[in-house]
């Protein structure tokens, strides 16, 4: 047989330690070498690796606490498979350094499922790698900020293919993908009076105690709280007063007076008008000038105006969380209209898509930021907006992998065109992307049928239909993060699915063991989107009077959450959805688990915790037991220790024997844990119990 002459494209070469990558850290955990300090001999060299994936931007948005990981996927193959596979895991770990003298805290790891997705043109003839993704993790550390002292700390994060960056350790290094740093700014907090009688502290503390079911806002009408005057917001200065500031800091005219004569322009006549060209003559600001530089056509096909003080660095879609996300950074200590105390300016951030069919751009919305004039401690802060991608009507299946582009339009102080993807104000730029839209069921415009998508966190296509357990290879399907193979569910269970605005639906709960069913009829709070301050929204759902839900819009139902219910017990159940007026119901069983791991540590001292002498053996059992077990542990002071990941022997479990030293330490103990596989309340993995004994050692 003649061999093939068509040698194999050089992106589609895949080498060994890629391809074998896990069984290499099996074989040896330092088999790359980038393990610092560690006793075991690199077999070869290699250590973030950036030729598959690297971290692009890092940015965080002080009002909704995000951090922003944005990375870029490279190569058309090397991830695991296809689209229709288990693919791998692009996972990043984030870390915040406050410069307080404690280092990097770990804030946390999230995680993205990655695949080989073909290399090819888009509608407009360009390539359509690399594919750009962006993970997103809630600042877990609070510290406190005022605006008169910003705190501006470190933010990290490290990106590492296939295997998870280890917690707490900072300065470690992965074999394959990156890390980077970006200095951020922290959202202050305002100080206010307690005065009396204006602020009635103990009617309002009552009243919010006796009735938690108020909104803050109905709890501070019912007791005479104005609210308003207890978080005063600053005045946006005179005009007079804003020259007379910016002049002090040198900033420029054509900076300061920008939105000032930008405004003239679009409105010659006005009163306003007049009334700002008299405060900009009597302080001798050239507004002619400043005009004419405002209406120089800007060159055709430009991607960027002056980027002298902010610029779009990034943007790319959230896998997990389907959202538009865009990086920027503030380049300069001035220019933006005030400090923290004051009003500050807006940067804002126009999110256009190109779905390519047909090829052209089509406007979502427009996202604001505040930002201030900050005296940063490196060349630059780092700022994340973004904007919920409704991608309902363009899902594709598994086979045909959905590539669409995205633009995000920056502009300072002046709100970027809905109509023209390709105008750029005076300040700003913009930034082109590829991203990969999920697949999933396709869903065309008008189309109507019962459908949820996720069960308690997990995507309902990795639960096995029969023992309501995880399948190998599942996911929390908003973060990313794996969960064990054979989970079951406990404690609250959290169904989402895609919207049909106008109709109604109703969960059925039926309990297969026992062959009982119920409705969910509780109530729950939604989040959703807000282009402006405060940018976030809720909406309380509840069953009307036939007991159904109705569908919200995307814009206020971010997550798409359709239901939250309790079922409790150990049994399987079975849950159906139904949609009002509309043929059929879909179904999905989940096994739950509500009960901790039954463990028990016992030493052989009669009870008597001082019985043994320095030197002296202690002895005793330990017994661990759940349906669904995880991991246990057993470990002592003086050494000595033991790990599973089944359960031990019935009662009493297993024996221990611990030979303490003849100058060992006189306190010290044994201890036990043992965790399971519990998805518990569609976020977290496993219910955690631990047991300790204290052994007081007495000298021979």
């Amino acid at each position: 047989m003649a061999k093939s002459t068509n040698p194999v494209p050089a992106e589609l070469v895949i080498q060994a330690e890629r391809t074998h990558f896990k069984l290499m850290l099996a074989k040896n955990p330092n088999y790359f070498g980038n393990i610092p300090g560690s006793k075991l001999k690199p077999i070869f060299k290699l250590i973030s690796d950036t030729s598959y994936e690297q971290l692009t931007c890092l940015g965080y948005n002080p009002d909704t606490k995000d951090m922003e990981a944005t990375f870029a996927v490279k190569r058309s193959a090397g991830y695991g498979g296809s689209l229709c596979s288990a693919g791998s895991f692009e996972y990043v770990r984030f870390y915040l350094d406050f410069h307080d003298g404690l280092g990097f805290i770990d804030q946390g790891v999230t995680a993205v499922n990655v695949h080989d997705i073909p290399a090819g043109k888009d509608c407009t003839g360009q390539n359509n790698h690399p594919l750009i993704y962006v993970t997103t993790l809630k600042k877990k550390t609070n510290r406190f900020s005022f605006c008169k002292a910003p705190s501006l700390p470190t933010l990290r994060a490290i990106l590492s293919w296939n295997h998870e960056p280890p917690a707490g350790s900072p300065d470690w290094k992965p074999v394959w993908g990156s890390v980077l740093d970006s200095d951020v700014q922290m959202k202050p907090v305002f100080l206010f009076e307690l005065k009396e009688p204006q602020f009635h502290i103990a009617d309002f503390l009552s009243l919010a105690t006796a009735a938690p079911h108020l909104s803050i806002k109905e709890i501070a009408t019912m007791s005479g709280v104005d609210i308003a005057s207890l978080n005063p917001q600053p005045l946006p200065p005179k005009l007079a007063d804003h020259i007379e500031a910016a002049v002090k800091l040198k900033v420029p005219a054509g900076r300061f007076a920008f939105k000032t004569v930008a405004n003239m322009i679009k409105y010659p006549s006005s009163e306003i008008t007049m009334m700002d060209k008299e405060v900009l003559t009597a302080a001798k600001i050239d507004f002619v000038k400043i005009i004419d530089e405002l209406i120089i056509p800007l060159p055709v096909n430009t991607s960027k105006a002056n980027v002298d003080y902010e610029e779009l660095e990034c943007v790319g879609l959230d896998y997990n969380t389907e959202s538009l996300v865009a990086t920027l950074k503030i380049k300069k200590n001035t220019g933006y209209s005030g400090n923290l105390c004051d009003n500050g300016s807006k940067e804002y951030v126009a999110f256009w898509i190109n779905w390519g069919d047909p090829c052209n751009w089509q406007y979502l919305d427009t996202v604001q930021l505040t930002v201030h004039d900050i005296q940063m401690k490196g060349d630059a802060l780092w700022y994340s907006v973004s904007l919920p991608l409704d991608a309902r009507y363009h899902r594709k299946l598994c086979t045909s992998p959905n590539l669409v582009k995205v633009r995000g339009v920056l502009s300072w102080n002046v709100a970027p065109s809905t109509t023209d993807p390709d105008k750029l104000e005076f300040y700003g730029n913009r930034v082109d992307a590829h991203v990969q839209v999920k697949p999933g069921v396709v869903i065309n415009p008008g189309d109507v049928f019962p459908l949820f998508n996720i069960i308690g966190g997990i995507d309902v296509s990795h639960v096995n239909d029969v023992s309501g357990l995880t399948k190998p290879g599942s996911f929390f399907a908003y973060n990313g993060t794996p969960v064990p193979t054979g989970a079951p569910f406990g404690g609250l269970i959290v169904l989402n699915g895609p919207p049909f605005e106008g109709y109604r639906y109703r969960i059925r709960i039926t309990n297969l063991d026992k062959g009982t069913f119920y409705y969910a009829n509780d109530s729950f709070t939604v989040v959703g989107h807000l282009s402006s301050f405060p940018y976030v929204q809720f909406t309380t759902q509840a069953v009307d009077s036939d007991g159904y839900y109705h569908f919200l819009p995307p814009a206020k139902n971010t997550l798409n959450v359709l239901a939250r219910f309790t079922p409790g017990t150990e049994d399987k159940f079975r849950i159906d959805m139904e949609v009002d007026t509309v043929a059929g119901v879909f179904s999905k069983t989940i096994q739950m688990d509500n009960t901790w791991p039954h463990i028990e540590l016992k030493v052989d001292d009669g009870g008597d915790c001082t019985k043994y002498k320095k030197g002296d053996t202690i002895t005793g059992h330990f017994y661990v037991n759940d349906l669904h077990i995880s991991s246990w542990g057993f470990g002592s002071t003086w050494g000595g220790g033991a790990s599973g990941t089944a359960n031990t022997p019935a009662l009493p479990g297993v024996p221990f024997s611990i030979t303490t030293p003849a100058d060992a330490y006189p306190c010290g103990g044994v201890s036990l844990w043992a965790i399971d596989k519990t998805i518990v309340d569609s976020q977290g993995v496993g219910h955690y119990i631990p047991a300790s004994y204290n052994i007081c050692l007495r000298e021979k």
